[in-house]
């Protein structure tokens, strides 16, 4: 990528426009800090033909929260961490994933970033009209506008879809990252075409061969079945009681719920939520495949021991946990941490009684798959 004065100026102009749209002081601090640490690795990034559209000092979650920052530019936001090594991650704006809000507070909001490795940051809320969470999870989702796909470039240059270097026309290779960004070679359709011949062709053979064994070994004349007795017959017709209970999947795991609740699902990669309401009672089950289940700042109070099949399984209590079921009470947090799926975090809206002895059957039944 190339690098020099117009890069840097490119970043500054960003966080100025940035910093004039919030009114709060406490913005153009973070701003200035978050230049300080991370100008640098962020104009290296900075393509000569792009333009910046908001820069955003956040947070991400690697096991604790690391300072970074975010400088959204047209077709991609760069996002850099980490003050003693400092790390960088690219997240395309077009792109199949998104973006979705998995902890809303007063005075910050979590997203959660779906990309090739998907991220949790964390937004700072400031006193002002400009809602810099909300603009910047906006910017991130594709579907919000129709985003330019590149940079204006000269006619003859393009960027590399996979690191957005300036690279010539008509190259096989981008130079900066070595992936293959020319044509893809046309496959040979007439090869593909009689190996599927060949296949059909050894499938009836097959069937020919069963049908064949089947007419040779069948018996001259199969007995009479007698008929059944009106009993048997009405035994037989009867349909079975309906299952009380539903089964629950994710990556490695599986349970099972009372079929009484309604069940939705949401998310992906890193992250997928199953919520299960029945009108009074919502439990929300986090699955985060690569990552233990822990309940972070909401904890109050000791943890408990807890009976499932996970290998490490406690009860913990939450205060303001960021869902709408738990806004400004106590919820419980159901941990359950295995190799075989990750963590699984169950969150229900009580502390003790039947609510909470749901969403306990619920993590009993929670098993390896």
């Amino acid at each position: 990528m190339t690098t020099g004065q117009d890069q840097t100026q490119t970043l500054y102009e960003t966080a100025d426009r940035t910093r004039a749209a919030v009114a709060d002081p406490r913005f153009a601090q973070d701003v200035d800090e978050a230049l300080e640490y991370f100008a640098p690795d962020l104009a290296s990034h900075v393509g000569r033909y792009d333009s910046g559209e908001m820069f955003v000092p956040l947070e991400l979650w690697l096991g604790k929260w690391e300072p970074g920052a975010a400088l959204v530019l047209q077709d991609r936001a760069v996002i850099v961490w980490g003050r003693t090594e400092v790390q960088v991650q690219f997240v395309p704006r077009k792109r199949p994933g998104g973006v979705a809000e998995v902890d809303v507070q007063a005075d910050a909001v979590t997203l959660w970033i779906d990309t090739d490795v998907p991220r949790n940051v964390r937004v700072k809320r400031y006193d002002s009209s400009f809602d810099v969470p909300t603009r910047f999870a906006d910017k991130l989702r594709p579907e919000a506008r129709d985003q330019a796909p590149t940079a204006v470039l000269p006619p003859q240059m393009e960027q590399c879809p996979h690191c957005f270097a300036e690279v010539e026309k008509g190259a096989d290779f981008c130079p900066s990252c070595g992936r293959h960004i020319g044509p893809k070679p046309p496959r040979n359709k007439k090869k593909l075409i009689i190996l599927l011949l060949l296949l059909l062709l050894l499938l009836l053979l097959v069937l020919l061969i069963v049908a064949a064994v089947l007419l040779l070994t069948r018996d001259e004349e199969e007995p009479a079945r007698p008929k059944p007795t009106p009993t048997a017959t009405a035994e037989a017709s009867a349909e079975p009681t309906a299952d009380a209970f539903r089964r629950i999947t994710g990556p490695g795991w599986e349970g099972r719920a009372p079929r009484s609740f309604e069940l939705d699902r949401s998310g992906g990669g890193d992250l997928r939520v199953h919520v299960l309401t029945d009108g009074q009672t919502v439990i929300r089950i986090f699955h985060t495949p690569n990552e233990q289940a822990n309940p972070g700042t909401f904890e109050t109070g000791e943890r408990k021991p807890l009976e499932t099949q996970a290998e490490e399984s406690e009860l913990a209590t939450v205060k303001n946990f960021g869902t709408p079921e738990c806004e400004n009470r106590n919820c419980s947090d159901l941990l359950l941490n295995d190799p075989a799926w990750g963590g699984i975090a169950i969150t229900v809206n009580a502390t003790r009684g039947e609510r909470l002895d749901a969403a306990k059957e619920i993590a009993a039944s929670i098993k390896s798959r």
